[in-house]
């Protein structure tokens, strides 16, 4: 089953999640929004992968989320399994907010 998303108030939700976390203040002005951006890339990139009924295996995205975030942003690789992992917190966390999950 797919669910029509806004993927700008995901896009926002997860931003604002992150800025209420706090422990990224040490980015500068905007970086986070193109780490966002770049992590929702890869993973539309990997939902694209799946089949119509697919389902998401959150080990395969994180695996890819990791990988980019350390190769697009060098200088902070240390940081790019706790900016994965809060992504797909983040996201899940929208989804069931707008109901948009189903759980097995």
């Amino acid at each position: 089953m797919t669910y029509d998303v806004d993927q700008n108030e995901m896009r926002d939700y997860i931003l604002d999640r992150f800025k209420q976390e706090g422990d990224f203040r040490f980015l500068k002005e905007g970086e986070m929004e193109t780490i966002v951006d770049a992590m929702r890339t890869v993973d539309a990139a990997y939902m694209a992968t799946l089949p119509e009924d697919g389902e998401y295996d959150d080990d395969a995205a994180y695996e890819r989320l990791f990988a980019d975030l350390k190769s697009r942003f060098p200088d902070y690789k240390t940081f790019a399994m706790r900016l994965a992992e809060d992504y797909l917190d983040f996201a899940e966390q929208y989804l069931v907010s707008v109901d948009a999950i189903e759980w097995d």
